[in-house]
């Protein structure tokens, strides 16, 4: 398959928190248009959104000339890109090449962050929704108000605790010791020093990790390991993660619809569909994506 024409455009996710992302849309042969998200998260991904928008005008010519088969992907390896560019660009190839057909919604767990006042009006609006499992980011907490908190949502969640590596392991192990061992479903990054992980005696996954440690054998050895909760936006390509045990877990950086579908794909592409995934984000945003705001054009090579 050869791509008849690769455009792009910046454009505004969000115009309360000032999101921005860009569009990329690849036109195949027949004229099908596949459309997907490049993204990176402002502050946590490795790349600015300029250095996204610059690797897609160095990489558009090949975009062009390649023969692209599903086979041939691989040749992204080779062309150093960053990870919200190669997510973005392998999504949009992958949807010409092998459309997704009668795709069944996914699972996903509610997200509940912000104030105690907040968490508890999105854990109100999430359940009314039908959501029986949900996600806290609680790092920002201290152990005292989390507790509070957490038993104010216990009896109606299934519940998973993001603690974003903010507590320190005493903390994190006194707080636990309140609940049965297998009460959550487990806590993401429960402390701030990662070897302490090892021999945590609470059920576990991890997140910032998986990006800081290369050598992850340490961590696999300890029984209590999870998950491993990946941000393809953030973390990709990561067939290096698969089949190494723990359940993994695909989440969302705050894209806009565009994205969340492509994730969603991706689930489907992994044979993830049984599990309950981190795409929830849209939540927190003040006209839901229902709407992609351009931004000042930057137009590829038709």
């Amino acid at each position: 398959m050869i791509i008849k024409s690769c455009k792009f455009y910046p454009f505004l996710i969000d115009s309360c928190c000032l999101r921005k992302g860009i569009l990329l849309h690849l036109t195949g042969p027949d004229g099908r248009v596949a459309t997907a998200e490049i993204s990176p998260l402002p502050g946590y991904s490795t790349e600015t959104l300029d250095e996204a928008l610059q690797q897609l005008h160095k990489i558009t010519k090949k975009l062009l000339t390649t023969w692209w088969t599903k086979q041939a992907l691989h040749y992204l390896n080779g062309l150093g890109l960053c990870p919200s560019v190669y997510f973005g660009v392998e999504s949009a190839l992958l949807d010409l090449l092998e459309p997704p057909v009668n795709q069944l919604p996914c699972l996903k767990y509610a997200l509940l962050f912000g104030s105690p006042e907040e968490i508890l009006y999105r854990a109100d609006e999430a359940y009314g929704e039908g959501h029986r499992r949900a996600k806290i980011k609680l790092g920002h907490f201290t152990p005292e108000s989390a507790l509070d908190l957490v038993k104010k949502l216990d009896d109606r969640f299934i519940l998973r605790l993001d603690l974003n590596r903010k507590w320190k392991t005493e903390d994190t192990l006194a707080f636990c010791q309140n609940f049965p061992e297998d009460h959550f479903e487990y806590i993401e990054e429960p402390t701030s020093t990662p070897k302490d992980l090892i021999h945590f005696p609470y059920p576990y996954a991890l997140d910032e990790t998986l990006r800081d440690h290369k050598d992850l054998k340490p961590f696999l050895k300890s029984k209590n390991l999870k998950a491993f909760i990946i941000k393809p936006t953030m973390a990709y390509p990561f067939a290096h993660l698969l089949n190494l045990g723990p359940q993994v877990v695909l989440t969302s950086s705050f894209e806009s619809h565009v994205g969340i579908a492509q994730i969603e794909k991706l689930i489907h592409r992994l044979g993830l569909s049984e599990t309950y995934h981190g795409l929830d984000t849209l939540r927190y945003f003040e006209e839901k994506n229902d709407s992609l705001s351009c931004c000042e054009m930057e137009t590829g090579v038709s």
